[in-house]
């Protein structure tokens, strides 16, 4: 068991990195609370669900200063300072731009040390773009029906609709230039369903908290790209308003 030291944005002095962890509607907020201590020397770094992370953060320091990716890494709230992960799981992540890579590596090395199974990878746009169709697929179909992926694994009807869901979104995906593999999505949506069975989507964890979701960054952000591209999406439109729906029955935090 670990416990990390917490402290209050007004308390935080510099630091060698900054990790975001936070929901992608929170981003600018818990970022603008220790601009203060962000100078020329402060890496920024993100592995947040959705699209659009590299530009939020680019907001608050050069790219040079920038660390983003993905990771497949689960966690569910047990109780007050206390989190849970289980099953199989990867990080990966770059520099945005430049050629400090002995940081990055020094990151990665302290990740794994804390078995945070983790790696450098050049071509993780495309990384982070397969992580988008597996969770504008699993994380919004958990959410909706407030259920968790073995509900999904149990359900054949349910499974092959979160299927569509992922290809759909690798179809906006392809016609955006991203080499996506959807083979390996189609993978990680077994691997949830099998490993993963009893987690709750972080998604579906702000809906039972009848919190504000990151569906905007999810479904929504591939809607958007998609009607850029004039690529029809009806399964990430009709999620994307059922849950803005769900939304709107209560009060949000």
């Amino acid at each position: 068991m670990v416990y990390p030291e917490a402290i209050l944005s007004k308390e935080a002095k510099e630091f060698d990195i900054i990790i975001i962890f936070t929901k992608t509607t929170d981003t600018f907020e818990a970022l603008n609370s220790v601009k203060h201590i962000i100078n020329h020397k402060t890496f920024l770094m993100s592995l947040q669900n959705g699209l659009g992370n590299l530009e939020k953060l680019s907001a608050f320091s050069n790219s040079s200063q920038i660390i983003y990716g993905t990771t497949m890494a689960p966690a569910d709230l047990i109780s007050v300072r206390e989190i849970s992960s289980s099953g199989s799981h990867k990080s990966q992540f770059k520099l945005a731009k430049g050629e400090n890579i002995q940081f990055v590596k020094e990151v990665a090395s302290i990740f794994n040390s804390a078995q945070l199974n983790s790696l450098i990878n050049e071509d993780v746009e495309n990384l982070i773009w397969s992580k988008v169709a597996f969770n504008t697929a699993m994380n919004t179909i958990c959410a909706l029906l407030e259920i968790t992926p073995s509900s999904i694994e149990k359900d054949p009807k349910l499974k092959l609709f979160a299927i569509e869901v992922a290809k759909e979104t690798c179809r906006v995906a392809k016609g955006s230039n991203i080499e996506i593999n959807e083979d390996e999505v189609l993978k990680k949506i077994e691997l949830s369903c099998k490993e993963h069975g009893d987690h709750k989507p972080s998604m579906l964890q702000d809906i039972l908290l009848k919190k504000r979701t990151e569906i905007d960054s999810l479904n929504g952000e591939v809607k958007k790209i998609g009607s850029l591209r004039n690529i029809e999406t009806p399964l990430n439109s009709s999620l994307f308003d059922l849950i803005k729906a769900k939304e709107n029955k209560f009060s949000l935090n």
